[in-house]
C-alpha cells in the first residue's frame, strides 16, 4: 500500500503543474490590467512601467510563468499587487479560517447523512423513507446563501440563540469560538448532507442485498452487529471516496457563505483577487487548493484499506 501511496505522492507534482499553466493562462487571457486597475487611470506611464518591471509583468509570459514557478519551489508565492503583502501571508491568515469552517460542514454533514442514509435504506420506500429523501431535496434545492439568511433571520434575529459573525475574533471560553461557525457551517454543509445522504442510501441498499448478509443474519448475529460491522463498514468506501472529493471542494466555494457572514476566508480573497485581478494571489490560492484535494483523495485511498482489509493496491 505504501508503495502506492508514494506514488501517488509523485503524480502530485505532476497534476499541480498542468493546474498551474492552466490557471495561468487562463487569469493572464481575461481583460485588464492590474497594475491599471490598482493605481487608476490617471497615473502616469512611467509608474505604471515602473511597477509592472517590479511584479515582472513587463516580461513574456513563458518567462513569467518560469520565473513565478522557480519561485514556488523555494516556497515563495509571490506577493499581491492589490495588497502588497506577500501571499504566503495571506494564505497564513485566510486558510485556517476556511479549514476550520469547511471541517464544520463536512462534521456536521456526516453526522446527519450517516444515520439519515442508514434509516433510509432499512425503511426504503416508506413514510420514514420519504422524510428523509424530502430532508435531501431541501439540500439540493435551496442555494446556501438563500439557507445562510433564512438561519440568520431566525436563529440570530428572532431567537438571538447564535451570533451573525465573529469568526476570528478572540474568545474566552469554547462556546464563543465554536458558536460563529454554527450558522456557516449549517448553510455550507446542508447541500453535503443531500449528497451524502443519498449516497450512503444507495451504497446501504445495494450492500444489504448481498449474500455475506443474508450469510451473517442466517448464522444468529444481532442485527446491529449485521448492520455496522458487515454493512456499514462495506457501504462506506463510496461514502468516504465523497467526503474526500467534498471536502476538497468545501475549501474553494465559501464565496457566497464568507460574504454573506463576513468570513475572512479564502473565497472571499480570491474574489476580490479575480474583481483586482491580482494575478499572484489567484495563482497561490489556486495551487493550495490543487493540493489540499489531492491530499484528501490519497488520504482517501489509504481509508479504503482500513474500511476493507481485502483491498490492495
Amino acid at each position: 500500500m505504501w508503495r502506492y501511496v508514494f506514488r501517488r505522492l509523485g503524480q502530485i507534482p505532476i497534476v499541480l503543474v498542468v493546474v498551474t499553466i492552466t490557471i495561468f493562462i487562463v487569469v493572464r487571457s481575461t481583460p485588464g490590467d492590474p497594475i491599471q486597475i490598482m493605481l487608476g487611470m490617471q497615473t502616469s506611464p512611467d509608474a505604471v512601467a515602473a511597477i509592472r518591471h517590479e511584479f515582472r509583468f513587463d516580461q513574456p509570459l513563458y518567462r513569467q510563468y518560469l520565473l513565478w514557478l522557480w519561485d514556488v519551489v523555494h516556497g515563495d508565492l509571490g506577493r499581491s499587487v492589490r495588497l502588497n503583502q506577500s501571499v504566503v501571508s495571506l494564505l497564513t491568515e485566510r486558510f485556517p479560517v476556511s479549514f476550520r469552517l469547511a471541517l464544520a460542514a463536512m462534521v456536521f454533514a456526516v453526522l446527519v447523512s450517516i444515520p439519515l442514509g442508514i434509516i433510509s435504506a432499512l425503511r426504503r420506500n416508506t413514510w420514514v423513507d420519504y422524510l428523509c429523501t424530502g430532508v435531501t431535496l431541501i439540500g439540493f434545492s435551496i442555494p446556501n446563501f438563500a439557507l445562510a439568511l433564512v438561519l440568520i433571520f431566525v436563529l440570530s434575529v428572532k431567537l438571538q440563540l447564535l451570533p451573525i459573525t465573529g469568526i476570528g475574533a478572540t474568545s474566552s471560553s469554547l462556546w464563543a469560538s465554536i458558536a460563529p461557525y454554527v450558522l456557516p457551517s449549517l448553510a455550507l454543509g446542508m447541500l453535503q448532507v443531500a449528497v451524502l445522504t443519498r449516497l450512503l442510501r444507495s451504497s446501504m441498499i445495494d450492500v444489504l442485498s448481498q449474500d455475506y448478509i443474508r450469510t451473517a443474519r442466517a448464522k444468529g448475529l444481532m442485527p446491529s452487529t449485521v448492520l455496522v460491522v458487515h454493512a456499514l463498514k462495506n457501504a462506506l468506501i463510496p461514502f468516504v471516496t465523497m467526503i474526500a472529493i467534498q471536502f476538497g471542494y468545501l475549501i474553494g466555494i465559501q464565496v457566497t457563505i464568507e460574504y454573506t457572514f463576513a468570513i475572512p476566508g479564502m473565497g472571499t480573497a480570491i474574489l476580490n483577487a479575480v474583481v483586482n485581478r491580482d494575478f499572484p494571489v489567484i495563482q497561490g490560492f489556486t495551487l493550495v487548493i490543487a493540493s489540499f484535494f489531492l491530499l484528501t483523495n490519497i488520504l482517501a485511498d489509504i481509508l479504503y484499506s482500513v474500511l476493507d482489509p481485502r483491498i490492495r493496491y
